[in-house]
């Protein structure tokens, strides 16, 4: 992770705890998002949309980019996922 010290922005956090914790993955099969909850001193929840914001900014960076909070940019996606849904049905 980067410097302690310095003040991410919450899509930049996203994205470096989703490198800690893919990382840690590799290094040890059998790690999980509780460990890596943990090892941040977080909650599973928080992680988890970390983790989700990360993987989503992959393709919609510019998007989330334009939320502006995590809050907004959190409902963004599981608009997008909702949608995504009803497509295949």
């Amino acid at each position: 992770m980067t410097h302690p010290l310095k003040k991410l922005d919450w899509l930049e956090r996203a994205v470096e705890v989703n490198k800690f914790h893919v990382t840690q993955c590799k290094d040890e099969p059998k790690w999980t998002i509780q460990k890596t909850a943990d090892a941040l001193n977080r909650s599973i929840g928080s992680i988890s949309q970390d983790l989700l914001l990360a993987s989503w900014c992959k393709t919609h960076e510019k998007q989330l980019r334009r939320c502006g909070n995590m809050k907004d940019a959190l409902a963004f996606v599981r608009d997008k996922e909702r949608e995504m849904k009803l497509g295949e049905i």
